[in-house]
């Protein structure tokens, strides 16, 4: 595997490239599977997502921004198995670990990925939904497919890896019913008292385990900030 710290930073397919590769087979096939084993090469040629400036009604699509903030945390993502981001607001770092557990999801096999945050529908449409606006973007002979639930997009399934993403609510009962290869967990300072119970059953059924939250205080404060 090539880590995100030894692949360039920029994109390097573009308009025209786009067009070569629609009629090229064979170049679509190189690409496939460089992308298998450089997960940034991926992220910024072929991953696109929404934008939203919060001065500006609704969101844009774009290309995943190619920022070294990003491509360091993206890095951190695939050698620490252990990962708790302390972030501000517009960050991008949901869509970083939403991006983490798809690139798994396809081109890995046998994953299963947890998504759990405050509530099932903001596990829905916070998380879960944006792995699907990620996946449904890529080119079309790229494009993993994959299906979902009909009433929602909590959970997605990968039929050609045998993977799968599911979104979960916060609760440390919630994920002792599964046994996840990797557990995201997103705004973890929000959960009201649930993040230190969250966490620990997290360590004890997951090896790969992403956290990530807004500044807050509680549990959460208390956690980020420990000395040993």
């Amino acid at each position: 595997m090539i880590y995100p710290s030894n692949s360039e930073l920029l994109p390097v397919i573009h308009g025209v490239e786009y067009d070569a590769l629609l009629k090229d087979k064979e170049w679509q096939a190189v690409e496939i599977a460089r992308c298998m084993v450089e997960p940034w090469y991926w992220l910024v040629n072929y991953v696109w997502s929404l934008q939203k400036d919060e001065n500006v009604e609704g969101a844009e699509t774009h290309r995943f921004p190619a920022d070294e903030y990003l491509k360091i945390t993206f890095d951190m993502m695939f050698r620490e198995p252990f990962l708790a981001v302390d972030k501000s607001r517009q960050m991008r770092m949901t869509w970083l670990l939403m991006s983490y557990a798809l690139w798994h999801a396809q081109f890995m096999s046998k994953q299963e990925i947890i998504c759990q945050t405050k509530k099932e529908e903001v596990a829905d449409t916070e998380l879960v939904k944006r792995a699907y606006f990620m996946a449904i973007n890529q080119p079309k002979w790229m494009r993993p497919k994959f299906s979902k639930t009909d009433s929602s997009f909590c959970k997605l399934k990968f039929p050609k890896t045998g993977s799968l993403i599911k979104g979960i609510p916060s609760g440390g009962d919630q994920i002792r019913s599964y046994n996840p290869t990797i557990t995201i967990i997103d705004e973890a300072g929000f959960f009201e008292g649930e993040f230190e119970e969250c966490k620990t059953a997290a360590l004890a059924c997951c090896k790969d385990i992403k956290t990530v939250s807004t500044a807050n205080g509680g549990e959460w404060d208390e956690f980020i900030n420990a000395v040993e």
